[in-house]
């Protein structure tokens, strides 16, 4: 073997090794620390790639699972109300039963004519309030304003309508009418008309600069904000008569769940709660009477049919119910089972990773013990010039 000076090959490779099993186990001292096999792409381009696959499945499964939960306390609390909706009914028919009798008088049939209508407005005003997260729940579940068609929208640089915020309005078409100096909005829909006086909402048919008022035609289910000059992000004002022949446009688009987490129809659950108004089409209580005996006689059928459709309202309702809980417990199921492979992909091996670094740290020992030794030939080399 040659003895050389300038070049130290015996060093050279030992300081090669030792750069090497010092780079190794720095990534495997940032596996330990961070519990993760893969903390950069270089280490694994495939893996890498799989385990962010899957963490993005994983993040939209779970929202999916809280959208569940979400849907769940809604339709639950959607069935709260139908429950006092069905026993208001049924009282309903025991006193039509009740005034069917020719053992009641004129006098006793308006006191339960009385009760009756009673119950009728507390029906509508418990479809009214029903609401989970601000949105009614009984009546217009899914409707939206179309904000492409509502002219009061669209012109609001003229009308001043900052938002407007549906509280159970049905589907259609609502026209104001806005008379100039009069203090009063007129909405309605062709069935429904409302007027509100605006009083000292305005000063000289005009809002406050800088405040926004709230104009709300609780009959139809709407209520409409309105700008004054200088409001942040207010398209325009509002001043008495702008309104007038505007339009708002309100669209049934239907209640839908989001439950998986890819936007395909297979991972949405679209439903609509029914309409339970008293003149709606499933109660259907409008121009019954039981201030006659012919006219609670004539309920008494009116008001079977009544809850039979009630009745199946809510046994669709209590299916929906079951299918969500199966959902969300699939869902769950589904989220373990990603997070044991994504875990297999991407988490560390305690025992082997520190297995390897005890081996590397033998290897540096030695090559640090080595290197300190390949001064050797150069030395001798020297001594034989001597």
């Amino acid at each position: 073997m040659a003895l050389s000076f300038n070049s130290n090959i015996s060093a050279i490779n030992t300081s090669n090794i030792l750069g090497q099993v010092e780079r190794d186990s720095q990534d495997r001292r940032a596996r330990l620390s961070s519990g993760m096999a893969i903390n950069s792409s270089r280490e694994s381009a495939a893996r890498l790639s799989m385990s962010e696959g899957m963490r993005a499945e994983l993040g939209g499964l779970t929202q999916g699972a809280r959208n569940a939960e979400n849907a769940l306390d809604l339709l639950r609390t959607a069935e709260g109300g139908m429950n006092e909706i069905s026993a208001m009914v049924i009282r309903m028919r025991e006193l039509a039963v009740q005034s069917s009798s020719a053992t009641l008088n004129d006098r006793n049939r308006e006191a339960i004519e009385a009760e009756f209508n009673q119950l009728k407005g507390e029906i509508d005003r418990m479809v009214r309030v029903a609401s989970y997260n601000d949105q009614t729940v009984l009546s217009g579940f899914g409707n939206a304003v179309n904000k492409d068609t509502s002219t009061a929208l669209t012109d609001a640089d003229a009308t001043g309508v900052r938002y407007i915020k549906l509280t159970g309005a049905p589907e259609g078409t609502y026209t104001f009418i806005d008379n100039p100096d009069d203090n009063e909005i007129t909405l309605g829909n062709g069935v429904i008309t409302q007027t509100v006086n605006l009083g000292s909402r305005t000063v000289d048919g005009q809002v406050a600069e800088g405040t926004t008022q709230s104009v709300n035609f609780d009959s139809l289910g709407i209520e409409v904000i309105l700008s004054g000059e200088g409001v942040q992000d207010a398209a325009g004002a509002y001043t008495d008569g702008e309104l007038s022949g505007k339009t708002i446009q309100v669209d049934d688009i239907g209640g839908s769940f989001q439950l998986g987490s890819d936007a395909v129809p297979a991972d949405r659950l679209d439903y609509e709660i029914a309409d339970l108004q008293t003149d709606g089409p499933i109660l259907n209580l409008t121009n019954v009477s039981l201030g006659t005996v012919d006219g609670a006689r004539s309920a008494l059928t009116r008001l079977e049919e009544t809850i039979g459709r009630v009745s199946k309202v809510r046994g669709d309702m209590g299916a929906v119910i079951n299918r969500l809980t199966r959902t969300l417990d699939y869902t769950t199921g589904s989220i373990e089972r990603i997070t044991a492979s994504e875990s297999t992909v991407r988490d560390v091996d305690y025992a082997w990773e520190t297995a390897q670094l005890a081996r590397n740290e033998i290897i540096r020992q030695a090559s640090v013990a080595t290197l300190s030794k390949t001064n050797i030939s150069a030395n001798l080399a020297v001594s034989l010039l001597q």
